[in-house]
């Protein structure tokens, strides 16, 4: 079975990377570019088994889109992994707090993303 897998980030550079890596590992990766669009793209019959969420986007922050997801029935249970730049260890345990199951640090690279999504697959059947 193929995972999909929904990547927001503002840089399209790290979209495109993030998407190549997930496409090469067999899965099925959409993106987009902003908070709004995710938002969007996860309302409905999203059929998605996880959301790679940048932090830091300009207008709606991965944190904003997290607690939207979280607040809505139909993505409470999603798993989101927070994705920046810019986390230390008490940032990465608030994110874990504030409803994201996981963090990972860019850049990133295929061992790293692979590591995170397994573990937070593995969670989550």
């Amino acid at each position: 079975m193929t995972r999909r897998v929904l990547v927001v980030d503002d840089t399209e550079l790290n979209r495109k990377l993030a998407v190549a890596i997930l496409r090469r590992e067999g899965w099925n990766a959409d993106e987009v570019a902003s908070g709004e669009e995710a938002l969007v793209r996860l309302s409905g019959d999203h059929g998605y088994d996880v959301v790679l969420l940048d932090i830091r986007m300009p207008g709606m922050s991965g944190e904003d889109v997290c607690h939207i997801l979280r607040a809505d029935p139909r993505t409470a249970t999603l798993p989101v992994i927070a994705y920046t730049a810019h986390a230390l260890e008490d940032e990465v345990e608030g994110f874990i707090e504030r409803g994201f199951n996981a963090v990972l640090i860019k850049p990133i690279s295929l061992v790293t993303l692979m590591e995170v999504l397994n573990k937070t697959m593995g969670e989550f059947g």
